[in-house]
């Protein structure tokens, strides 16, 4: 359950700063705020990369915010983008598994992943098979548009996907004391570099 202000940031308590002032609330419970259905909100389901996250990748992705396609997108927020996941309590747009999706080729103008880490993360949060990086990203690159960019947050940095190269690959930190992760970004060439001329 969200919980609406107080002294709570991440799920954990926050700490008062040392120059006494009073924390400030987290993000999260600020944009929950704002909306007025909460029958609408996302369950506080566990593996959602931080909103902030995707104000700084989006530069990387060369898209508006509402074009990005999310794959694992866990409780992340109605109307930021189009919101994929195989929990129905997450309340995601498209309910998919992330190596199968239900779009059609070339029809994303980027994608962001964010998928369980581990087996172990995909069992014991998902209740699924790990997906691996290798098999989500070459969905990805399928549905994408050519030049179209992918975004993968993990503790891996895997190879491309076929037809795609590496952009970038930036350091994800959530605070001191937790491992860093990667996010990876790709794109999808353009197809006729790979027809065979005459």
């Amino acid at each position: 359950m969200h919980q609406r202000g107080g002294n709570v940031r991440n799920g954990m308590p926050a700490r008062r700063p040392r120059d006494g002032r009073k924390p400030s609330p987290p993000v999260i419970c600020a944009l929950y705020e704002d909306l007025n259905d909460p029958e609408d909100l996302p369950e506080a389901v566990f593996g959602q990369y931080p909103t902030a996250l995707i104000g700084k990748v989006l530069p990387w992705l060369r898209c508006k915010r509402s074009d990005v396609l999310h794959v694992c997108s866990g409780s992340l927020l109605p109307g930021e983008g189009l919101r994929v996941d195989a929990r129905i309590e997450a309340k995601p747009d498209v309910i998919a598994d992330g190596r199968e999706l239900p779009f059609p080729d070339a029809s994303m103008a980027a994608v962001m992943l964010d998928p369980p880490y581990t087996p172990q993360y995909a069992q014991d949060i998902y209740g699924v098979e790990y997906p691996r990086p290798s098999h989500l990203l070459r969905e990805a690159a399928r549905v994408v548009r050519p030049c179209g960019r992918i975004a993968i947050v993990h503790y891996l940095v895997p190879m491309p996907p076929p037809a795609c190269h590496l952009v970038r690959v930036l350091g994800l930190s959530t605070g001191f004391g937790f491992p860093i992760r990667a996010v990876t970004v790709f794109e999808r060439v353009q197809d006729e570099l790979f027809e065979a001329r005459p």
